[in-house]
């Protein structure tokens, strides 16, 4: 009778371990606020934005000067901008030449669940965004919530 108790918990005991997802493997997520370039077009009295591209000397953040996100990218259409897990704002400047513009974004985060071996990883959600107009015309914002899923959250329109 031992015998068979110890069989039987000991085959539980490998039943459980085995349902621990040992193959999973964890791809990074990469979750960042993605940006498309625009210019305005008037067409019969109607405004509109139409996708274009832009020079762009460097991209970095606020508190990262040395760590460039973009450095002397030509015929830029898109851009990704990496939000701040640590925080609820992060501020970027777009450089193009000596003319200079910032964004800053404010979001909420939220906690993102992907398993007991990946851990976890943060969605966002945009609630506003300041920028300045030098170079920049406008921001439009298309899609507030930021996830692994997501495609193009705002357009930058020059």
């Amino acid at each position: 009778m031992k015998k068979i108790s110890w069989v039987i918990l000991l085959s539980v005991v490998l039943g459980f371990s085995s349902s621990c997802l040992k193959n999973e493997i964890c791809s990074p997520y990469i979750i960042d606020l993605q940006a498309g370039i625009y210019n305005f077009s008037e067409s019969d009295g109607i405004i509109d934005t139409i996708p274009s591209k832009i020079d762009l000397d460097t991209l970095y953040g606020i508190t990262l000067e040395d760590n460039y996100l973009l450095l002397n990218s030509t015929d830029t259409e898109t851009l990704n901008f990496p939000l701040n897990d640590a925080s609820t704002e992060c501020s970027f400047i777009l450089s193009f030449g000596h003319t200079k513009d910032t964004i800053h974004f404010i979001y909420e985060k939220h906690l993102l669940f992907n398993s007991v071996k990946c851990g976890v990883s943060y969605t966002y959600s945009i609630i506003n965004i300041a920028y300045s107009t030098n170079l920049l015309q406008e921001i439009i914002l298309i899609n507030s919530e930021i996830d692994v899923n997501s495609a193009e959250n705002i357009q930058l329109v020059f």
